[in-house]
């Protein structure tokens, strides 16, 4: 490797290095962050989570889907709820979103979480969305989509 090369490697190294805060040990998976007494993530069928919210009275619980509108998002969106992270959306609906209760996969958030007043963030790499306050009732299910 010449002279030039090693300065130009070394001096990507080091922008790169830069331009990110996280470390390699900082890394924490989604489900290990979120607190499995607020939320409930629901990768079912759709009669699983209609039996899972038949408890909702009882329990004060609601449901909410999350999903992205739009495309212009690099690389996915990583969204929180009460600030604890509860998933990526690596997909969007242009046209028509899920309905509720949509089983989460790559575009659609799902979640049971305590009736009540809560706020939604949601960010990716270029696009940053405001916090958004929202309030549920029990046995509710919301539709959030991300413009």
């Amino acid at each position: 490797m010449n002279m030039l090369n090693r300065v130009l490697m070394s001096s990507l190294v080091l922008m790169l290095s830069a331009s990110h805060n996280i470390d390699a040990d900082q890394v924490i998976p989604i489900s290990d962050m979120m607190n499995p007494l607020s939320f409930q993530r629901l990768n079912q069928s759709r009669e699983s989570i209609d039996a899972d919210m038949l408890s909702c009275e009882s329990d004060n619980i609601a449901v909410i889907t999350i999903y992205s509108k739009t495309g212009k998002a690099q690389i996915g969106i990583d969204v929180k709820v009460d600030s604890t992270p509860v998933g990526s959306l690596t997909t969007h609906f242009p046209d028509t979103g899920p309905i509720c209760k949509t089983p989460s996969s790559n575009g659609i958030i799902t979640i049971v979480i305590p009736a009540g007043k809560h706020t939604l963030e949601a960010e990716s790499i270029n696009l940053a969305w405001p916090t958004h306050t929202f309030s549920i009732n029990k046995c509710e299910c919301l539709s959030l989509p991300l413009f």
